[in-house]
């Protein structure tokens, strides 16, 4: 009998080749590195539903951005202009700003911040100052509620607010157990306002 022994770990037994049986072990994955495997998983998820979170609400408010009005009888109400900043913030003036508002005085521009709540639905709070017409005296500060709900064309915004008038030294925001020295509400319906591009299309450039 011949045996010849080949590098390899192969033998040659009558011209034929026979291979030792070779056993394979494979190490388990630590679990400290599938624990981060599957952290580092997560996080890269979370990362990528933020993101995407972001860029919804920036669509979002881009389609909302601008200025709205609201034109009343003056026995109807307060007219208003409304405009909607796409970062989240909002401002408003009414024409019962300088002939009597509530508390009988006179308030300033209301600003405030809005938050999405609603397929087109915001929620913003809004504040301003109020003061004597008489004296000018600084009467305390309101903040106020709007609900805002957009049409289907983003065109036109119904809207409710509500607020109340704290004295100087009450933080509107934290009045605690404090009596506003008045409330108000409104009910509305706002228009957005529109370049009119007409005669540019008509006449050309």
């Amino acid at each position: 009998m011949r045996i010849k022994t080949l590098y390899g770990g192969a033998l040659v037994l009558f011209g034929m080749f026979v291979f030792p049986s070779l056993v394979f072990s494979v190490s388990p994955e630590p679990q400290s590195k599938k624990a981060k495997r599957i952290s580092h998983s997560l996080e890269k998820s979370a990362a990528l539903a933020e993101a995407k979170g972001k860029e919804a609400v920036k669509a979002f408010g881009n389609r909302i951005a601008g200025t709205y009005i609201v034109a009343r009888e003056l026995d109807a109400g307060p007219s208003r202009i409304l405009t909607i900043f796409a970062d989240g913030n909002l401002s408003s003036i009414q024409s019962i700003q300088f002939n009597g508002g509530a508390a009988g005085g006179g308030f300033s521009n209301q600003q405030g911040v809005w938050k999405r709540v609603g397929t087109r639905e915001i929620r913003a709070t809004i504040l301003d100052l109020s003061y004597d017409f008489q004296t000018g005296d600084f009467l305390g500060m309101a903040v106020a509620s709007y609900d805002l709900q957009f049409d289907k064309t983003f065109q036109t915004v119904t809207g409710t607010a509500e607020g109340k008038i704290f004295s100087p030294g009450i933080d509107p925001l934290n009045p605690g157990d404090a009596e506003p020295i008045d409330e108000f509400s409104d009910t509305f319906e706002a228009q957005r306002v529109v370049v009119d591009t007409s005669a540019v299309e008509e006449g050309g450039l």
